[in-house]
């Protein structure tokens, strides 16, 4: 089931907006300002996201520029709310990239119709442009795509867990435990944190934008790839 986050500060306004898309069997998430929004998206990046042009905090226009310089959320749909009478005009939301705008009041029917179709959208290019990350454990093997990638032992373990979960959420606590082996309590974040520098220097087309491992503000590390794990024939 798809989450959606709508970010607005009007009660009622979140109310209508829930109604119709919980009817189209979205989950569907508030946030009443851009700070609540971040904070959320820190948890759980949705599918989509609905923002409202007026916030209370930081607008609708800065917000979605920061979303769109986060990697977890570059490529994640967003939809404007705008009234007639918002400070921004349309080139103004889709200049600050944004995917498409209502006008409110919006008719139910092309509400739904337009997250369903930016929905549809998103899942068909995430499918294409995700890398294939192939790990063949015997041989201690990496390949991202058809280019082999040569890992010490350590990242290849690393690289190894992370892939047995794909897209699960592994804390730094998690790593030192199952990876290193370390005692519950016992271990540096800055190891981790290095190791996966290392590995993204080698698995990244941009390290210092990655897309195959990601991080999630200090909370932890997921692999966003479509991930193959075989057994070594040869």
């Amino acid at each position: 089931m798809h989450e959606i986050l709508v970010v607005d500060d009007d009660a009622q306004m979140l109310d209508m907006v829930e109604l119709v898309l919980r009817r189209e069997g979205f989950n569907v998430h508030r946030a009443f300002s851009a700070q609540d929004a971040l904070a959320q998206i820190d948890r759980e990046t949705p599918d989509l996201l609905l923002i409202d042009a007026i916030l209370p905090d930081v607008d609708g226009i800065q917000l979605c520029r920061k979303l769109r310089a986060q990697s977890e959320t570059a490529n994640t749909p967003i939809i404007f709310l705008t009234g007639y009478d918002a400070p921004f005009n349309v080139v103004d939301a889709l200049g600050a990239g944004g995917d498409d705008f209502i006008r409110k009041p919006f008719v139910p029917r092309e509400l739904a119709a337009r997250v369903r179709a930016h929905i549809r959208r998103s899942a068909y290019y995430s499918d294409v442009q995700m890398p294939v990350v192939r790990v063949l454990p015997d041989s201690y093997q990496v390949f991202v795509n058809d280019r082999e990638v040569s890992l010490t032992r350590v990242e290849f373990d690393l690289l190894t867990y992370l892939c047995r979960a794909p897209h699960k959420l592994h804390a730094t606590e998690d790593l030192l435990m199952h990876v290193w082996k370390y005692p519950n309590g016992v271990g540096d974040a800055a190891l981790v944190r290095n190791h996966v520098h290392n590995l993204r220097q080698k698995l990244e087309v941009d390290p210092d934008r990655p897309s195959i491992i990601q991080s999630r503000h200090g909370r932890g590390y997921v692999i966003k790839a479509h991930i193959q794990l075989e057994q070594n024939t040869a």
